[in-house]
């Protein structure tokens, strides 16, 4: 990606800065210089949309929504953001081949359905991982910025040495966005500029202590540029 910086802010988390607010689940926004790409949904769409408004976004303006995996806290508050678009505009959904049919099929008729399984890319300078994982298929995102480039996980159920093994195939991680599930300190390149534990991370104090003035919580309303 040339020209603009890439800029993530989290939208939807169990913490967050003053003026916005909080629920049970993950969302993120990332804007490039000629997209919005929503990365998962939260569990509550009002919130989803209030806070979208809150970092001066319009839910019809997002052109893609990436599902990370099939869990409720990540993706039932697509259904109020499916319901702020209109015929004329439809969202493009990207989500992993492996989420149920009957869900794919309740989707796909409300928006343009992509069906995510190997590596993929989204937008410009945004590509998935893939769905990773046996148990829970989930995808990751990588986000290119210039020479930096930004991994963004849902909940990391794959696993997060798999999920930044795949993204260093596609880019070199500088930075690290999300949910990290059961990850330790040991699980994290220790040459990342930035870490951003989020909603689900079971480590986080010790995540934050190990990267000391490079880490930074996830609060709903934060900003990064990449």
């Amino acid at each position: 990606m040339t020209g603009e910086r890439a800029r993530v802010s989290i939208v939807y988390d169990s913490v967050a800065v003053q003026g916005f607010e909080t629920g049970w689940g993950f969302s993120a926004l990332i804007h490039t210089s000629d997209s919005m790409v929503l990365f998962d949904c939260g569990w509550d769409g009002h919130v989803l949309i209030r806070n979208l408004a809150r970092l001066g976004v319009h839910a019809a303006a997002i052109d893609k929504v990436v599902l990370s995996h099939m869990h409720w806290d990540h993706i039932s508050g697509l259904t109020e953001l499916l319901s702020q678009t209109t015929p004329a505009k439809p969202i493009e959904v990207y989500l992993p081949e492996a989420f149920s049919q009957n869900l794919k099929r309740e989707i796909v008729r409300h928006a343009i359905v992509t069906e995510v399984e190997g590596p993929y890319e989204i937008a410009t300078g945004v590509i998935s991982t893939g769905a990773l994982g046996s148990d829970i298929k989930e995808q990751s995102l990588v986000v290119r910025s210039g020479e930096k480039a930004a991994v963004l996980t849902g909940c990391a159920h794959p696993g997060l040495r798999a999920i930044m093994a795949r993204a260093s195939e596609i880019a070199k991680p500088t930075a690290l966005i999300g949910g990290f599930h059961g990850a330790r300190a040991d699980d994290v390149p220790k040459d990342l500029e930035l870490l951003v534990p989020c909603h689900c991370t079971q480590a986080k104090t010790e995540l934050l202590k190990a990267f000391g003035d490079r880490a930074s919580e996830g609060l709903a309303g934060a900003s990064y540029t990449l």
